[in-house]
């Protein structure tokens, strides 16, 4: 039994280095998401890695246990970041999100220092019930965020739940493996188990998070030229303020990116989960935000048309719809 156990488990571990492939090459979804994913079951293999060896080896070295520990510091981070890529499409890797991973960095360069815990009974489990603390803290924030959210993709909301749920299922063995004895293998068995349901999905539909809306998935609208157009229209939105114009429309605006209307409004619906109306008014809600707190005297009339808005009675609807209030009373706040 206990072969045909490590067998299946290191298959398991085989399968989640084609699914990190797969993630690396396909050129399927956005590559931040698809690295994000990467990088989560890369978490998750060297943990059940670590799970699987020392359950039928107790002879490893302490840096091989710290590395399985500091990996599971970084899984629900990994989790949580690649919600976030998710949920917001203009959403972009940068070096403040490496907080989320300190924790894991720490441990991994404190690793001599395992060896005294582990000689302290209560010490070592301390610790231990800290790092699943830790991850079921992130997890449950992760899973909150999802379901709170503006986000409108229901089948990802339900694609992202489903991950929560199995690395709720995860940190559940674990614990109770610390609590009860409960075989140590086990989360090991129940990730080749997930592994396999993936690689299944991969098979058959050829994505995990996919994360193309339905609605634009026959347009053939390449991920290079979506870039273009995004990084392209960010730019004109910071530096020309475009929105500011009262004529603006998305035949002008997709003349002025020398794209398609189509293109156009598939790549704001997909970056921004907004339509081309909907980003041109929070924009100018936005500037009109920052005008009303910085100038006191200035007539809303005269804000409202400076944004861009034809009327005055537009500007109030619109204004209030986004912050609840009126522009007077945002003000005086």
């Amino acid at each position: 039994m206990d072969t045909l156990i490590l067998i299946g488990s290191i298959i398991g571990i085989v399968n989640s280095f084609i699914l990190i492939i797969y993630a690396l090459t396909t050129k399927k979804g956005h590559k931040t998401t698809n690295y994000l994913f990467a990088f989560l079951i890369f978490m998750l293999t060297i943990r059940i890695s670590k799970s699987i060896v020392i359950s039928f080896s107790y002879d490893l070295h302490e840096f091989l246990i710290t590395l399985g520990l500091a990996s599971f510091l970084a899984i629900s981070p990994a989790f949580y970041l690649l919600s976030e890529s998710i949920i917001y499409g203009n959403f972009k890797l940068k070096l403040k999100h490496i907080v989320h991973l300190i924790p894991a960095f720490i441990l991994l360069v404190l690793w001599f220092l395992i060896s005294d815990l582990r000689s302290s009974w209560d010490y070592w489990h301390l610790f231990y019930r800290l790092i699943l603390l830790q991850y079921m803290i992130y997890l449950t924030v992760t899973v909150f965020k999802i379901n709170l959210s503006d986000f409108n993709r229901k089948d990802l909301i339900k694609q992202l739940n489903i991950v929560g749920y199995f690395l709720a299922a995860i940190w559940f063995l674990y614990l109770l493996n610390d609590v009860s004895g409960f075989p140590y293998i086990s989360g090991a068995i129940l990730y080749s188990i997930i592994i396999y349901f993936s690689l299944f999905i991969i098979i058959n539909k050829g994505f995990i998070i996919n994360d193309t809306n339905p609605k634009y998935k026959n347009t053939g609208l390449k991920s290079d030229e979506r870039d273009r157009i995004m990084n392209e229209l960010k730019k004109i939105l910071l530096e020309d303020k475009i929105y500011k114009s009262n004529t603006i429309s998305i035949k002008s605006l997709s003349k002025q990116l020398n794209t398609g209307i189509h293109a156009l409004s598939q790549t704001i619906n997909e970056n921004y989960n907004k339509t081309f109306f909907e980003l041109i008014s929070e924009k100018r809600i936005d500037e009109a935000k920052q005008i009303l707190k910085e100038n006191k005297t200035v007539k809303v009339s005269d804000v409202a048309f400076d944004v861009g808005y034809n009327s005055l009675s537009a500007f109030n609807t619109a204004f209030k719809k986004q912050t609840g209030l009126t522009p007077t009373k945002y003000r005086n706040e």
